[in-house]
């Protein structure tokens, strides 16, 4: 088929950081063979996240999580319609960057002559290999998570890789960071930096009192104003950390992943953990703090160079355990608040531009 008018199929369902990981891929890809159809198949709750991105002709949300957890005539029907679409559209190509067995079965379904994925040791799941007819060169086991994606387009051809992020969200998503920040006048009158507590495995997590201490330095030292930003299930830590803390904070609204996104913007700085947020941060080209543990931030971090690390390492990182296997989680106690903020001040030294007297620090009233 003439190249001008191939079909590819991005598989690559979840999470907000594994998407934003593939970033790059979809913009080489789309520099590359500007006339060619590109779609993205994502898990429904994700799609705020490209649904906007100039460089995409379709989006095509599933429910994979509902499905594996509701074997009924409803999820059948829907893994049916799934089906029955991908084999519609005719694709010539698949690119699963997931790695999944669950990715491999939709590479399969689509019915395309030919699915790429990655070399067999770079899967997560190995089987997934078994599904592709294309696949990458091995790249070690430390090597970022954007160079493996980034990898497979060596199928095609050697492409220029285009190390781009892009988050486009629509003017509605705006209206709430707008709002709040109006609305939080005082938060405004400093740079901003956004402190994001949560994380998807328990053992990411760094203490609350931790950061509550943390963000009182970055006020009082630095002259920050502190938001503490949240998602599902975390308002309540967030809340204790502002309880916890001396100086003023803001809490930020209920977003969604796009609104979420408007927040973000607004920040001059972001602290946190190995999270969809920051993520989404550091991707917008925003200075970066995180502290890490059971992951690896040099294959799963930032690819950028505005950020800084922080890490204990131990005979046991980088393990990528949901649940610390000694039961201590001591590669994140062993992560001080005085490393946190010699890497935040350092971070903001070279970074943002400071345009407040760092003593002028504001107590809570």
């Amino acid at each position: 088929m003439n190249s001008l008018k191939q079909k590819f199929l991005i598989i690559k369902l979840s999470s907000i950081g594994d998407i934003v990981h593939a970033l790059p891929f979809l913009r080489t890809l789309r520099a590359n063979r500007p006339n060619a159809y590109i779609a993205w198949i994502i898990e429904e709750s994700f799609q705020d996240l490209i649904k906007c991105n100039p460089d995409l002709d379709e989006v095509i949300p599933v429910r994979t999580r509902y499905w594996r957890k509701n074997i009924n005539i409803k999820s059948w029907n829907e893994i049916y319609q799934t089906r029955k679409l991908l084999k519609k559209r005719e694709f010539d190509w698949t690119f699963d960057l997931q790695g999944l067995i669950k990715t491999g079965f939709i590479a399969r379904m689509t019915g395309a002559p030919n699915r790429a994925g990655f070399h067999r040791s770079n899967c997560r799941e190995k089987i997934n290999a078994w599904f592709n007819n294309h696949r990458s060169k091995y790249l070690s086991t430390d090597s970022h998570i954007v160079d493996r994606c980034l990898s497979q387009l060596s199928i095609l051809g050697d492409f220029p890789h285009q190390a781009e992020f892009s988050l486009p969200i629509r003017e509605k998503d705006e209206h709430i960071s707008k709002a709040f920040m109006v609305k939080n006048s005082k938060l405004t009158e400093k740079p901003i930096a956004g402190i994001n507590p949560g994380a998807g495995f328990p053992t990411k997590l760094w203490s609350i009192e931790r950061y509550a201490r943390l963000a009182d330095k970055i006020t009082e030292e630095l002259g920050f104003s502190i938001l503490l930003t949240w998602g599902p299930g975390e308002e309540e830590m967030v809340r204790s950390i502002a309880e916890s803390m001396k100086q003023k904070s803001w809490i930020a609204p209920a977003t969604t992943i796009a609104e979420s996104i408007g927040l973000y913007k607004k920040l001059s700085l972001f602290v946190g953990s190995d999270s969809g947020p920051f993520h989404i941060c550091w991707a917008l080209d925003i200075p970066t703090v995180s502290v890490w543990g059971p992951t690896d931030p040099k294959r799963n971090g930032a690819y950028s160079k505005n950020h800084k690390a922080v890490f204990h390492k131990l005979n046991c990182s980088f393990c990528w355990k949901r649940q610390c296997p000694l039961g201590t989680i001591e590669c994140m106690d062993k992560v001080t608040v005085q490393n946190m903020f010699d890497a935040t001040k350092k971070i903001a030294s070279e970074h943002v531009k400071m345009v407040i007297s760092p003593q002028h620090s504001t107590h809570k009233t």
